[in-house]
């Protein structure tokens, strides 16, 4: 939105536009697959996006019915062992879907832990954006120190892609975050709730000091070690409604 509205030109103020939209645009049809899972009729999805049960059913529908028939979706970047038993918050399966997006707008092979970061950055988790806005971390910050850094991490390519790729574009998850990852699924499946979190995968993503996630927080000044400190009474607070589940 910032550079939309206070871009370095035209030029660049209508590609921020165009990358906006397709954000929103990923953002909405994983909505809509969230909502079908929640019970929602299309006419009521409809009447949310303000738009007819007809439309919402060809805007969406395909989709939908693609994640709906996958049993497990969320074990895709795990062991379906350990998938399998451990529930997926909707702002966690949100947080890689946004990864994967962000990968291919940065045009990157590999979703990496960086990019995982600025999916926890805007899934959706309160107790994340408030942990975000108390160490004064925004999207913006974290992209820019991310594609531009002096240094970038291993997992996270310096690309600047020559076209801006399609939204539902697909990355390989970098072994890296794959490691982490798993670390995040095994860790939550063995307490009692079994039900990860955006802070479990955030947690995870900053156990290695030298994934990207840790580094790109340590370009904008904020010590990892920080951050774990600051997310240990928030991983206590567990989220009482069961919206936020998905089984």
């Amino acid at each position: 939105m910032a550079r939309v509205s206070a871009g370095e030109g035209p030029a660049s103020q209508l590609t921020a536009l165009r990358e906006l939209r397709g954000t929103l645009d990923a953002i909405e049809a994983e909505l809509a697959v969230d909502a079908v899972r929640a019970g929602m009729s299309w006419r009521q999805i409809g009447a949310a996006l303000g738009i007819s049960k007809q439309a919402a059913h060809r805007r969406h529908h395909e989709r939908v019915a693609h994640r709906l028939a996958d049993p497990a979706p969320a074990t895709e970047i795990g062991p379906a062992v350990i998938g399998g038993a451990v529930r997926i918050s909707a702002p966690a399966r949100r947080a890689v879907r946004v990864a994967r997006y962000e990968a291919a707008v940065l045009g990157s092979a590999e979703l990496g832990t960086g990019h995982l970061l600025l999916g926890v950055l805007q899934c959706g988790d309160e107790r994340a954006e408030r942990l975000f806005e108390r160490i004064d971390v925004t999207v913006a910050r974290a992209r820019l120190a991310l594609r531009d850094g002096v240094d970038p991490p291993p997992d996270v390519p310096d690309a600047h892609p020559r076209k801006l790729p399609r939204a539902d574009a697909t990355a390989a998850v970098s072994p890296l975050a794959r490691r982490l990852i798993e670390r995040a699924l095994a860790a939550v499946a063995a307490r009692d709730s079994r039900e990860l979190t955006a802070l479990d995968l955030l947690h995870a993503l900053l156990s290695s000091e030298s994934s990207g996630a840790a580094r790109t927080l340590s370009k904008l000044g904020i010590a990892p070690a920080r951050v774990r400190a600051e997310l240990r009474p928030l991983e206590a607070q567990r989220p009482a409604s069961a919206a936020l589940r998905q089984s």
